[in-house]
C-alpha cells in the first residue's frame, strides 16, 4: 500500500475492506485449480439391427476423463501481500479509534462509497460544534443547510476543485432544499458565517486525519530502519 497521505490512506483502505462481491468471485475464480481440456475420442460399436439381417454401425462418443489438475499458487499468499493486508489493518484500526461522528465525518471525505449517514452526522458534527450564532427562524434554517454546502464546497477542495463562491452557494441552496439566498448580500449576511464553518470542518479533517498519519510516520520509520 503507498503511503502519500493521511487522505489517500484513508480511501484505500475503505476500497480494500469494502470490496464488491463480484471483485472477490473473480479473485476466487482466478485462484482456483485450473482442469486440463478434456479430449474426446470417437470409437465405432456394431449393434444388431432390430428385425434386419444386417448389422448398422453407429458412432459412440467415449469421453475419457482427466483426474489431474494444475494449481496455481493462490493469491494473498506473497509476502508483499501479506504486508499490504496489515498495513489496510492498522489503518482501519486507527480510523476506529476516533469518536463515531469524527468518524463518519472523515467517510463523508475520502469513503469511496460515501453514503447519507456519513453525511447526517458530519452535518451535525459541523452544525453543534459551529455554534450558530442567535438568527431569527428563517434565517437560522438557511444557515443550518449552509452547513451542508459548505461541507460539500469543502469535500470538492480536499479532491482539486474549487471552494465555492456566492453565486455556486446560492444556486446550490435553491436546488438541494428549494430555498433562495440573495448572492448580492453574501458579504452582510453570510460571509462571516460561511469562513467560520469552513474553520469548524478544516479542524474536524484534521482530528480525523491524526491517527492516519501516526500510522504512515510509523511504517515510514519501520521501512527506514
Amino acid at each position: 500500500m503507498r503511503l502519500i497521505n493521511a487522505r489517500q490512506v484513508w480511501t484505500e483502505a475503505q476500497h480494500e475492506s469494502n470490496a464488491s462481491i463480484s471483485a472477490v468471485a473473480i479473485e476466487k475464480g482466478e485462484s482456483a485449480p485450473a482442469k486440463k481440456s478434456i479430449r474426446l475420442r470417437r470409437h465405432e460399436a456394431v449393434f444388431a439391427a432390430l428385425g434386419e439381417d444386417k448389422e448398422e454401425r453407429i458412432q459412440v462418443v467415449r469421453q475419457k476423463i482427466s483426474i489431474s489438475e494444475t494449481r496455481r499458487t493462490p493469491i494473498g499468499r506473497s509476502t508483499a501481500r501479506a504486508a499490504h493486508l496489515a498495513t489496510i489493518g492498522k489503518v482501519l484500526r486507527a480510523i476506529d479509534t476516533l469518536p463515531f461522528q469524527v468518524q463518519q465525518f472523515g467517510h463523508y471525505l475520502y469513503h469511496p462509497v460515501m453514503n447519507m449517514r456519513h453525511l447526517l452526522n458530519a452535518v451535525l458534527l459541523v452544525t453543534a460544534k459551529a455554534q450558530l450564532p442567535d438568527l431569527t427562524s428563517a434565517k437560522r434554517v438557511k444557515a443550518q443547510y449552509l452547513v451542508t454546502l459548505a461541507l460539500q464546497s469543502y469535500k470538492g477542495e480536499v479532491h482539486g476543485a474549487a471552494e465555492w463562491g456566492p453565486a455556486r452557494v446560492a444556486t446550490e441552496m435553491n436546488a438541494f432544499f428549494g430555498v433562495t439566498i440573495d448572492p448580492k448580500n453574501w458579504k452582510r449576511d453570510w460571509l462571516d458565517l460561511w469562513e467560520s464553518l469552513k474553520a469548524v470542518i478544516k479542524e474536524v479533517d484534521i482530528q480525523a486525519q491524526q491517527p492516519l498519519w501516526q500510522v504512515i510516520y510509523a511504517e515510514k520509520a519501520q521501512e527506514a530502519a
